[in-house]
């Protein structure tokens, strides 16, 4: 399946912690998260909505900013539905010099295992949506496959964080639950969005107001 690129933030610093970035955003997904707000990248009617980016576009757009900005960050949709072409676009950002982040829903452990091995990413983000017994309202990827990588990013030596919306969906209980799994791991929390997203919310209401901003298992943003 050919990498299909939807858009491209040219210059972002607050997307790869501490340093200068573009982000690549591919589209396709294979989650359905109601309150996903880039729907045009995740909805397979949505999808040709937005006309792709050539690679080609791309590749002439990161080798002109060479020794301007100091990484890519690849985000979606999902990236990891890509598979071996994704491999091929890392070793492409790594060989032009640039730092390179992966931000994923965490449902291709292997392919993240393997993008690890192989030294090609830098730095990963791995959203959560909620507690794995409720990941069948968001995806039909089986929820093992998520643990497993949040698993494998714990013991991982290459720098990560682990992301969570407060969506209307995810309960304290949920969120309560998310906390242990990640065991004292880097957690940044944001509120959700009510703007472009799958699902049209009536009650937008969410536990964001009720979390502490002095936590020490958790960081607002």
């Amino acid at each position: 399946m050919q990498i299909r690129f939807g858009a491209i933030e040219k210059f972002s610093t607050i997307d790869y912690p501490g340093k200068l970035a573009c982000v690549l955003f591919l589209k396709g997904c294979n989650f359905r998260c109601g309150f996903c707000y880039n729907k045009q990248l995740v909805l397979p009617e949505l999808l040709d909505s937005r006309q792709d980016i050539p690679e080609k576009e791309i590749q002439e757009f990161l080798d002109s900013r060479k020794g301007l900005l100091d990484s890519v960050v690849v985000s979606g949709g999902e990236p990891t539905i890509y598979g071996l072409k994704l491999i091929q676009l890392f070793k492409t950002i790594k060989d032009k010099g640039y730092l390179v982040k992966l931000d994923t829903n965490g449902s291709n452990p292997k392919l993240v295992k393997t993008l690890i091995e192989m030294g090609l990413v830098d730095y990963i983000a791995m959203d959560l949506k909620d507690d794995f017994e409720n990941y069948n309202r968001y995806t039909r990827v089986q929820a093992s496959k998520v643990k497993q990588c949040l698993e494998l990013l714990k013991v991982a030596s290459v720098p990560h964080e682990f992301r969570v919306t407060t969506h209307p969906q995810l309960s304290l209980e949920g969120f309560r639950e998310i906390i242990k799994l990640t065991e004292g791991q880097k957690l940044f929390v944001q509120d959700f969005m009510n703007v472009n997203t799958i699902q049209d919310y009536k009650n937008c209401n969410t536990i964001y107001s009720k979390l502490s901003s002095d936590s020490k298992d958790y960081i607002l943003r």
